[in-house]
């Protein structure tokens, strides 16, 4: 009988470790920009190359998170991928990374980066599917009740999905507000089920 590898990890056991290990670069991140001052700015220019440049380019993410590439060249990559403007504090963030072989958390520290930032703003993140994107009057109206419902800030998190049909689902923590015309059809047709059951069966 082959002997179990004890160090085998699961796919959401390692997911897990580098969630928490891209927490923890997230916490070095901020504390470093609380010494410059630039705690909004950082997440700013650390959102904006998830969106404009990892985003953009599949290839470009791939080619630095490979770990048959060297990391000089990461660095000059890195280096020509960056904009002039862009802080020594999240210049040195990537020079850690590369050095530590750990591009490939840079998700995942934005992600724990600007839910420490809505933290600290008293902001709630709010994840809404819609149908269609929203238009401004209705992320403004939905941003207004929310407010008044939760007595915080809602950060909206907007994702667009035709399979609702219409409506939308709005998430904040564990709680779901389901109004899409999808669980609507469901739930008609689990009455109907129902009913023709009980008729059926004489109940």
């Amino acid at each position: 009988m082959a002997t179990p590898d004890v160090h085998h990890k699961t796919v959401l056991e390692e997911g897990s470790i580098k969630a928490r290990i891209a927490k923890l670069y997230a916490e070095s991140l901020l504390a470093v920009a609380l010494q410059q001052n630039r705690v909004e700015e950082t997440g700013e220019e650390l959102a904006s190359f998830i969106k404009d440049v990892l985003d953009k380019d599949a290839e470009v993410e791939a080619f630095l998170i490979s770990p048959v590439v060297g990391k000089k060249v990461k660095t000059a990559v890195l280096e020509a991928a960056l904009p002039g403007h862009v802080s020594e504090v999240l210049r040195g963030l990537f020079a850690v990374l590369t050095s530590n072989s750990r591009l490939d958390l840079l998700r995942g520290i934005n992600a724990a980066y600007q839910q420490m930032l809505d933290e600290r703003a008293g902001r709630v993140p709010v994840k809404v599917t819609a149908a269609t994107e929203l238009s401004d009057e209705q992320r403004a109206t939905l941003t207004e009740t929310l407010s008044r419902m939760l007595n915080q800030q809602p950060v909206l998190r907007v994702r667009v999905d035709p399979d609702i049909l219409g409506g939308m689902i709005v998430q904040v923590g564990d709680r779901v507000i389901d109004t899409s015309a999808r669980t609507r059809l469901q739930t008609l047709r689990t009455l109907l089920f129902d009913g023709a059951s009980s008729y059926a069966t004489g109940n």
